[in-house]
């Protein structure tokens, strides 16, 4: 199992991060690895729908989704990615830090079969990432 969770403190209100972070259409400013979310998508996404989302290649792919596990409004919202074969849990968390807010970002990662060789490479590249994200998420909403 590749776990990460990364936090950032972000000036800004707990319910405008949540609403940023909850809408898909947004994950592209931050999470450098997905090109391009359906301009249609929900805002707030819905326990048990699938999304269709386009990921810069990785592993020659570019086709992959999220399906909604859990959603909790202003608080926290669970995915299932899937894709290039890999299927990670990804949460995305917000609670208030004194004036501003802290985002949490965890991802679980079970590797099996063949792609169980490569989780040497995964437990360094998943939290290195996942840092990046948390970290761009920070610049978009407070700039």
């Amino acid at each position: 199992m590749v776990r990460s969770a990364e936090s950032v403190v972000i000036a800004r209100p707990a319910a405008q991060v949540f609403r940023y972070v909850a809408d898909l259409r947004n994950e592209p400013n931050w999470h450098v690895d997905l090109a391009t979310v359906p301009p249609e998508t929900d805002p707030v996404p819905v326990v048990g729908k699938t999304y269709a989302l386009k990921f810069k290649p990785f592993m020659g792919k570019t086709d992959g989704t999220f399906t909604a596990l859990k959603v909790e409004p202003g608080v926290c919202v669970e995915y299932r990615a899937d894709f290039a074969g890999l299927q990670p849990r990804i949460t995305y968390t917000v609670e208030a830090a004194g004036e501003g807010t802290r985002f949490t970002r965890g991802v679980d990662l079970r590797l099996i079969g063949l792609k169980m060789l490569m989780t040497p490479m995964m437990a360094v590249m998943v939290p290195r990432r996942n840092k990046v994200f948390v970290q761009n998420l920070k610049r978009a909403l407070e700039a």
